[in-house]
């Protein structure tokens, strides 16, 4: 194993992919999932899962919206 193959292995994820899952949702995650799921297992992983996540918070927002429900606010 050569000098360059031990630096690029050490190499860690830089924590700007982190952002591609908020901003792209599913999408995003699994982008983020394919460039790093040799180097991170791990950090893959995470990406991922904050990937669905977003995107199931942003559909769960939109049905709300859009079914009109009202949410009663409490007088104290």
């Amino acid at each position: 194993m050569s000098k360059e193959e031990t630096r690029e292995e050490k190499k860690s994820v830089s924590l700007w992919w982190m952002f591609v899952p908020v901003f792209f949702g599913v999408a995003g995650g699994w982008l983020a999932w394919q460039q790093h799921k040799e180097r991170e297992r791990e950090m893959a992983r995470i990406m991922l899962v904050i990937g669905i996540v977003f995107t199931a918070i942003i559909l769960l927002l939109y049905i709300w919206l859009v079914s009109g429900v009202r949410i009663p606010l409490v007088h104290l």
